[in-house]
Protein backbone atom coordinates (compact mmCIF):
# COMPACT_ATOMS: atom_id res chain seq x y z
CA UNK A 1 0.00 0.00 0.00
CA UNK A 2 1.18 3.50 -0.84
CA UNK A 3 1.86 6.07 1.82
CA UNK A 4 -0.47 9.08 1.89
CA UNK A 5 1.25 12.39 1.24
CA UNK A 6 1.25 14.68 4.29
CA UNK A 7 0.40 18.33 3.74
CA UNK A 8 2.96 20.91 4.83
CA UNK A 9 2.01 23.52 7.41
CA UNK A 10 1.84 26.16 4.65
CA UNK A 11 -0.46 23.97 2.54
CA UNK A 12 -2.74 23.26 5.50
CA UNK A 13 -2.94 26.98 6.33
CA UNK A 14 -3.79 27.76 2.69
CA UNK A 15 -6.56 25.14 2.63
CA UNK A 16 -7.93 26.34 5.97
CA UNK A 17 -7.96 29.94 4.75
CA UNK A 18 -9.76 28.97 1.54
CA UNK A 19 -12.41 26.99 3.44
CA UNK A 20 -12.97 29.79 5.96
CA UNK A 21 -13.36 32.54 3.35
CA UNK A 22 -16.81 33.45 2.03
CA UNK A 23 -17.37 31.69 -1.30
CA UNK A 24 -18.09 34.91 -3.16
CA UNK A 25 -14.49 36.05 -2.60
CA UNK A 26 -13.22 33.08 -4.59
CA UNK A 27 -15.34 34.26 -7.54
CA UNK A 28 -14.26 37.92 -7.50
CA UNK A 29 -12.75 39.22 -10.75
CA UNK A 30 -9.53 40.71 -9.39
CA UNK A 31 -8.22 43.42 -11.74
CA UNK A 32 -4.82 43.32 -10.04
CA UNK A 33 -4.28 39.84 -11.50
CA UNK A 34 -3.40 39.88 -15.20
CA UNK A 35 -5.61 37.85 -17.50
CA UNK A 36 -4.74 36.95 -21.07
CA UNK A 37 -7.12 37.19 -24.00
CA UNK A 38 -9.13 34.04 -24.84
CA UNK A 39 -6.87 31.52 -26.56
CA UNK A 40 -8.31 30.59 -29.97
CA UNK A 41 -8.91 26.93 -30.69
CA UNK A 42 -10.43 27.42 -34.12
CA UNK A 43 -10.35 30.53 -36.33
CA UNK A 44 -11.59 31.79 -39.68
CA UNK A 45 -8.82 34.09 -40.83
CA UNK A 46 -8.40 36.57 -37.97
CA UNK A 47 -11.82 35.82 -36.47
CA UNK A 48 -12.21 33.45 -33.51
CA UNK A 49 -14.83 30.70 -33.86
CA UNK A 50 -13.96 28.65 -30.75
CA UNK A 51 -11.70 29.53 -27.82
CA UNK A 52 -10.43 27.75 -24.71
CA UNK A 53 -12.62 27.73 -21.63
CA UNK A 54 -15.85 28.06 -23.61
CA UNK A 55 -18.67 25.98 -25.04
CA UNK A 56 -20.36 26.30 -28.43
CA UNK A 57 -23.16 24.72 -30.42
CA UNK A 58 -23.65 23.36 -33.93
CA UNK A 59 -27.29 23.10 -34.96
CA UNK A 60 -28.98 21.92 -38.13
CA UNK A 61 -31.69 19.71 -39.50
CA UNK A 62 -31.14 16.00 -40.10
CA UNK A 63 -28.78 15.24 -43.02
CA UNK A 64 -27.41 18.81 -43.12
CA UNK A 65 -23.90 17.30 -42.85
CA UNK A 66 -23.22 18.37 -39.26
CA UNK A 67 -20.92 15.36 -38.72
CA UNK A 68 -18.95 16.26 -41.86
CA UNK A 69 -18.46 19.73 -40.36
CA UNK A 70 -17.01 18.10 -37.24
CA UNK A 71 -14.56 16.21 -39.47
CA UNK A 72 -13.59 19.47 -41.20
CA UNK A 73 -13.16 21.38 -37.93
CA UNK A 74 -11.20 18.54 -36.29
CA UNK A 75 -8.79 18.35 -39.22
CA UNK A 76 -8.41 22.15 -39.21
CA UNK A 77 -7.45 22.14 -35.55
CA UNK A 78 -5.08 19.17 -35.83
CA UNK A 79 -3.32 20.69 -38.85
CA UNK A 80 -2.80 24.03 -37.12
CA UNK A 81 -1.72 22.67 -33.73
CA UNK A 82 1.48 20.72 -33.24
CA UNK A 83 0.42 18.82 -30.13
CA UNK A 84 -3.26 19.59 -29.52
CA UNK A 85 -5.72 16.75 -29.01
CA UNK A 86 -9.28 16.26 -30.22
CA UNK A 87 -12.00 14.17 -28.57
CA UNK A 88 -15.13 13.24 -30.52
CA UNK A 89 -18.01 11.67 -28.60
CA UNK A 90 -20.78 10.24 -30.75
CA UNK A 91 -24.04 9.19 -29.11
CA UNK A 92 -26.21 8.53 -32.17
CA UNK A 93 -24.52 6.53 -34.92
CA UNK A 94 -23.82 2.83 -35.07
CA UNK A 95 -20.20 1.87 -34.48
CA UNK A 96 -19.59 1.25 -38.19
CA UNK A 97 -20.60 4.81 -39.04
CA UNK A 98 -18.59 6.25 -36.16
CA UNK A 99 -15.61 4.35 -37.59
CA UNK A 100 -16.16 6.02 -40.98
CA UNK A 101 -16.05 9.45 -39.32
CA UNK A 102 -12.89 8.46 -37.46
CA UNK A 103 -11.18 7.28 -40.64
CA UNK A 104 -12.15 10.41 -42.55
CA UNK A 105 -10.15 12.55 -40.15
CA UNK A 106 -7.18 10.19 -40.43
CA UNK A 107 -7.38 10.40 -44.23
CA UNK A 108 -7.49 14.20 -44.16
CA UNK A 109 -4.45 14.23 -41.88
CA UNK A 110 -2.54 11.62 -43.88
CA UNK A 111 -2.51 9.23 -40.91
CA UNK A 112 -2.66 5.43 -40.98
CA UNK A 113 -6.35 4.44 -41.08
CA UNK A 114 -5.64 1.14 -39.31
CA UNK A 115 -3.90 2.60 -36.27
CA UNK A 116 -5.19 4.98 -33.60
CA UNK A 117 -3.41 8.31 -33.29
CA UNK A 118 -2.57 9.79 -29.89
CA UNK A 119 -3.95 13.21 -30.87
CA UNK A 120 -7.44 11.96 -31.78
CA UNK A 121 -9.86 9.88 -29.72
CA UNK A 122 -13.33 8.90 -30.94
CA UNK A 123 -15.89 7.37 -28.58
CA UNK A 124 -19.08 5.55 -29.60
CA UNK A 125 -21.69 5.73 -26.81
CA UNK A 126 -24.90 4.80 -28.62
CA UNK A 127 -25.63 1.70 -26.53
CA UNK A 128 -25.12 3.38 -23.12
CA UNK A 129 -27.77 4.90 -20.85
CA UNK A 130 -27.85 8.72 -20.65
CA UNK A 131 -26.26 8.89 -17.20
CA UNK A 132 -23.48 6.50 -18.26
CA UNK A 133 -22.83 8.55 -21.41
CA UNK A 134 -22.41 11.70 -19.31
CA UNK A 135 -20.07 9.92 -16.87
CA UNK A 136 -17.90 8.50 -19.67
CA UNK A 137 -17.79 11.89 -21.41
CA UNK A 138 -16.58 13.55 -18.20
CA UNK A 139 -14.04 10.80 -17.49
CA UNK A 140 -12.59 10.99 -21.01
CA UNK A 141 -11.97 14.74 -20.69
CA UNK A 142 -10.37 14.30 -17.27
CA UNK A 143 -8.05 11.53 -18.48
CA UNK A 144 -7.21 12.66 -22.03
CA UNK A 145 -7.08 16.45 -21.50
CA UNK A 146 -8.06 17.33 -25.10
CA UNK A 147 -8.14 20.96 -26.23
CA UNK A 148 -11.15 20.51 -28.55
CA UNK A 149 -14.14 18.28 -27.85
CA UNK A 150 -17.17 17.54 -30.01
CA UNK A 151 -20.22 16.07 -28.31
CA UNK A 152 -22.24 14.84 -31.28
CA UNK A 153 -25.63 14.32 -29.70
CA UNK A 154 -25.75 16.36 -26.47
CA UNK A 155 -29.46 15.55 -26.08
CA UNK A 156 -28.49 11.90 -25.53
CA UNK A 157 -26.73 12.57 -22.24
CA UNK A 158 -30.05 13.66 -20.67
CA UNK A 159 -33.24 11.66 -20.14
CA UNK A 160 -35.56 14.54 -21.01
CA UNK A 161 -34.28 17.43 -23.13
CA UNK A 162 -37.38 19.44 -22.15
CA UNK A 163 -36.54 19.18 -18.45
CA UNK A 164 -35.43 22.54 -17.04
CA UNK A 165 -33.47 20.90 -14.23
CA UNK A 166 -31.69 18.33 -16.41
CA UNK A 167 -30.87 20.90 -19.07
CA UNK A 168 -29.45 23.33 -16.52
CA UNK A 169 -27.32 20.64 -14.90
CA UNK A 170 -26.05 19.33 -18.26
CA UNK A 171 -25.06 22.73 -19.64
CA UNK A 172 -23.55 23.56 -16.24
CA UNK A 173 -21.41 20.43 -16.54
CA UNK A 174 -20.18 21.49 -19.98
CA UNK A 175 -19.24 24.94 -18.70
CA UNK A 176 -17.50 23.50 -15.63
CA UNK A 177 -15.44 21.04 -17.68
CA UNK A 178 -14.46 23.65 -20.29
CA UNK A 179 -13.26 25.99 -17.54
CA UNK A 180 -11.59 23.40 -15.34
CA UNK A 181 -9.66 21.75 -18.18
CA UNK A 182 -9.16 24.90 -20.29
CA UNK A 183 -10.69 23.30 -23.37
CA UNK A 184 -13.47 24.01 -25.83
CA UNK A 185 -16.59 21.83 -25.93
CA UNK A 186 -18.80 22.01 -29.00
CA UNK A 187 -22.19 20.33 -28.73
CA UNK A 188 -24.24 19.18 -31.71
CA UNK A 189 -28.03 19.37 -31.57
CA UNK A 190 -30.78 18.86 -34.14
CA UNK A 191 -33.11 21.68 -35.16
CA UNK A 192 -36.88 21.22 -35.06
CA UNK A 193 -38.40 20.51 -38.47
CA UNK A 194 -40.97 23.27 -38.17
CA UNK A 195 -39.42 26.38 -36.66
CA UNK A 196 -35.68 25.76 -37.03
CA UNK A 197 -35.11 26.11 -33.26
CA UNK A 198 -32.77 23.78 -31.39
CA UNK A 199 -34.69 21.04 -29.65
CA UNK A 200 -36.23 21.49 -26.24
CA UNK A 201 -35.20 23.48 -23.20
CA UNK A 202 -31.74 21.95 -23.59
CA UNK A 203 -31.41 23.78 -26.92
CA UNK A 204 -32.41 27.08 -25.35
CA UNK A 205 -30.05 26.63 -22.42
CA UNK A 206 -27.01 25.63 -24.47
CA UNK A 207 -27.53 28.56 -26.86
CA UNK A 208 -27.67 31.02 -23.96
CA UNK A 209 -24.33 29.79 -22.63
CA UNK A 210 -22.49 29.30 -25.95
CA UNK A 211 -19.60 31.40 -27.19
CA UNK A 212 -20.64 30.62 -30.78
CA UNK A 213 -23.79 29.11 -32.27
CA UNK A 214 -23.50 27.77 -35.81
CA UNK A 215 -26.32 26.67 -38.10
CA UNK A 216 -25.65 24.17 -40.90
CA UNK A 217 -27.94 24.12 -43.93
CA UNK A 218 -27.92 21.56 -46.74
CA UNK A 219 -28.05 23.35 -50.12
CA UNK A 220 -27.80 20.24 -52.24
CA UNK A 221 -24.21 19.94 -53.39
CA UNK A 222 -22.96 22.15 -50.56
CA UNK A 223 -23.71 22.91 -46.93
CA UNK A 224 -23.65 26.49 -45.66
CA UNK A 225 -22.44 27.28 -42.14
CA UNK A 226 -23.75 30.53 -40.68
CA UNK A 227 -22.82 32.16 -37.35
CA UNK A 228 -26.20 32.62 -35.69
CA UNK A 229 -24.54 34.13 -32.62
CA UNK A 230 -21.00 34.77 -31.37
CA UNK A 231 -19.48 36.60 -28.41
CA UNK A 232 -16.47 37.47 -30.57
CA UNK A 233 -16.15 39.58 -33.71
CA UNK A 234 -18.70 38.20 -36.19
CA UNK A 235 -17.30 36.16 -39.07
CA UNK A 236 -18.71 35.43 -42.52
CA UNK A 237 -20.86 32.48 -43.44
CA UNK A 238 -18.89 29.79 -45.25
CA UNK A 239 -19.64 26.58 -47.10
CA UNK A 240 -18.21 23.15 -47.67
CA UNK A 241 -18.86 20.28 -50.04
CA UNK A 242 -18.06 16.59 -50.15
CA UNK A 243 -15.36 15.83 -52.71
CA UNK A 244 -14.84 12.71 -54.82
CA UNK A 245 -12.93 11.08 -51.94
CA UNK A 246 -15.97 11.50 -49.66
CA UNK A 247 -14.11 14.10 -47.61
CA UNK A 248 -15.36 17.60 -46.71
CA UNK A 249 -13.62 20.63 -48.20
CA UNK A 250 -14.29 24.36 -48.13
CA UNK A 251 -15.96 25.90 -51.17
CA UNK A 252 -17.72 29.09 -52.24
CA UNK A 253 -20.95 29.93 -50.47
CA UNK A 254 -24.11 30.29 -52.58
CA UNK A 255 -24.52 33.73 -51.00
CA UNK A 256 -21.04 34.83 -52.04
CA UNK A 257 -21.39 33.38 -55.53
CA UNK A 258 -24.67 35.24 -56.06
CA UNK A 259 -23.07 38.48 -54.89
CA UNK A 260 -20.14 38.01 -57.26
CA UNK A 261 -22.46 37.30 -60.19
CA UNK A 262 -24.49 40.43 -59.48
CA UNK A 263 -21.37 42.61 -59.33
CA UNK A 264 -19.97 41.02 -62.49
CA UNK A 265 -23.17 41.81 -64.42
CA UNK A 266 -22.94 45.49 -63.45
CA UNK A 267 -19.34 45.92 -64.57
CA UNK A 268 -19.75 43.80 -67.67
CA UNK A 269 -22.46 46.24 -68.83
CA UNK A 270 -20.29 49.26 -68.00
CA UNK A 271 -17.29 47.88 -69.90
CA UNK A 272 -19.32 46.42 -72.80
CA UNK A 273 -17.24 48.33 -75.40
CA UNK A 274 -13.91 47.05 -74.04
CA UNK A 275 -12.93 50.50 -72.78
CA UNK A 276 -10.57 51.49 -69.97
CA UNK A 277 -11.87 54.01 -67.42
CA UNK A 278 -10.27 56.25 -64.81
CA UNK A 279 -11.40 55.75 -61.23
CA UNK A 280 -13.56 58.88 -61.20
CA UNK A 281 -15.25 58.00 -64.52
CA UNK A 282 -15.85 54.43 -63.37
CA UNK A 283 -17.31 55.62 -60.08
CA UNK A 284 -19.69 57.95 -61.92
CA UNK A 285 -20.86 55.15 -64.21
CA UNK A 286 -21.45 52.80 -61.27
CA UNK A 287 -23.49 55.50 -59.49
CA UNK A 288 -25.55 56.05 -62.62
CA UNK A 289 -26.01 52.35 -63.46
CA UNK A 290 -27.08 51.28 -59.97
CA UNK A 291 -28.58 54.59 -58.83
CA UNK A 292 -26.44 54.62 -55.70
CA UNK A 293 -24.43 57.21 -53.80
CA UNK A 294 -20.70 57.82 -54.08
CA UNK A 295 -19.75 55.79 -50.97
CA UNK A 296 -21.71 52.74 -52.19
CA UNK A 297 -20.15 53.04 -55.64
CA UNK A 298 -16.68 53.04 -54.10
CA UNK A 299 -17.52 49.84 -52.22
CA UNK A 300 -18.76 48.23 -55.46
CA UNK A 301 -15.49 49.05 -57.19
CA UNK A 302 -13.46 47.75 -54.26
CA UNK A 303 -15.46 44.48 -54.25
CA UNK A 304 -15.09 44.11 -58.01
CA UNK A 305 -11.32 44.49 -57.76
CA UNK A 306 -11.01 42.07 -54.81
CA UNK A 307 -13.07 39.44 -56.67
CA UNK A 308 -10.98 39.87 -59.80
CA UNK A 309 -13.96 41.06 -61.85
CA UNK A 310 -12.16 44.22 -62.97
CA UNK A 311 -8.45 44.94 -63.08
CA UNK A 312 -6.47 48.10 -62.41
CA UNK A 313 -3.62 48.59 -64.87
CA UNK A 314 -0.22 50.23 -64.25
CA UNK A 315 -1.44 53.65 -65.35
CA UNK A 316 -4.35 53.60 -62.88
CA UNK A 317 -7.07 52.76 -65.39
CA UNK A 318 -9.68 50.05 -64.85
CA UNK A 319 -10.77 47.46 -67.41
CA UNK A 320 -12.90 44.33 -67.64
CA UNK A 321 -10.93 41.24 -68.71
CA UNK A 322 -12.55 39.20 -71.47
CA UNK A 323 -11.97 35.80 -69.83
CA UNK A 324 -12.56 35.22 -66.17
CA UNK A 325 -12.17 31.91 -64.38
CA UNK A 326 -14.76 31.41 -61.70
CA UNK A 327 -12.34 29.21 -59.79
CA UNK A 328 -9.92 32.07 -59.26
CA UNK A 329 -12.23 35.03 -58.75
CA UNK A 330 -13.89 34.09 -55.47
CA UNK A 331 -11.36 33.93 -52.65
CA UNK A 332 -12.29 32.22 -49.40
Amino acid sequence: MGTKKMLTIEEMESVAKMLSEPKYKQAIDDLSIEMSEPVPVLKQGDYVIFSRGNISTIGGKAKSRKTFLIVLFAADFLENSETGKVLIVDTEMAKVHTRITHKRIHRMMGWDTKQNHERLTVLSLREYAPADRAAIFKEAIEQLRPELIFLDGVRDIVKDFNSVDESTLTVGLLMKLSTEFDCHICSVLHENKGNGQLRGHLGTEVINKSETVLSVTNNGDTSTVEPVYTRNMPFDAFAFRINDDALPEYCDTPIKSAKVEKIRNVFEAIFSDGITLSYSDLRSKVMETENIKISAAQIRISDAVSFGIIIKDQSGGYYFPKSISDENTIPF
